[in-house]
């Protein structure tokens, strides 16, 4: 368990316990997942010292197979969480219904100071939750499973695309 969790995909290359799929066109696809060690739990964070607004860090470069950009007016991304026993995900964002940002931006350019407030996404309590408005983490556990969600009219490619969670917004792993 040592070292901490590392959430990635770049151009087919992941971090630990993290795997990559490519999207469907037309449906909500979880194009990245991420369980911890058995036994451990992360946290993600909704606030980092970088920047002036709250929110959780993600860097995008949303491509498809030919390396084309997903188209900005048609793409959403949100991030999702499976709870042990469910069948589905449950969004624990806010959804990004335009990525302009990702695709006009490198990854390099959405981390810095300049820029990072519009690479963050606010973090939300589960659909599934009876509780509103902004928590200031989300506890995922070795049973849970996290993703990147995506829904576009082009297919989102793992080959060509890097999705990252800032790894100062991601504590542990814990012991459970």
């Amino acid at each position: 368990m040592a070292g901490s969790a590392n959430i990635f995909l770049d151009q087919g290359a992941t971090g630990n316990n993290v795997e990559a799929q490519d999207g469907v066109p037309g449906h909500e696809t979880a194009v990245l997942t991420f369980s911890p060690d058995r036994g451990t739990v992360v946290r993600l964070l909704n606030a980092v010292a970088a920047g002036s607004s709250s929110g959780l860090p993600l860097y995008l470069k949303p491509r498809d197979s030919n390396g084309d950009p997903l188209p900005i007016g048609t793409t959403t991304v949100y991030l999702a969480v499976k709870r042990a026993g469910q069948r589905s995900f449950h969004r624990i964002s806010e959804e990004i219904t335009n990525i302009g940002h990702y695709v006009r931006n490198d990854v390099t350019t959405q981390q810095d100071a300049d820029n990072i407030d519009q690479s963050k996404v606010e973090l939300e309590y589960p659909e599934a939750s009876d509780k509103g408005g902004t928590p200031s983490s989300v506890t995922i556990r070795h049973i849970d499973e996290f993703a990147i969600m995506v829904e576009s009219t082009a297919a989102w490619s793992a080959a060509d695309s890097v999705a990252q969670l800032d790894t100062d917004a991601i504590e542990g792993p814990f012991s459970n």
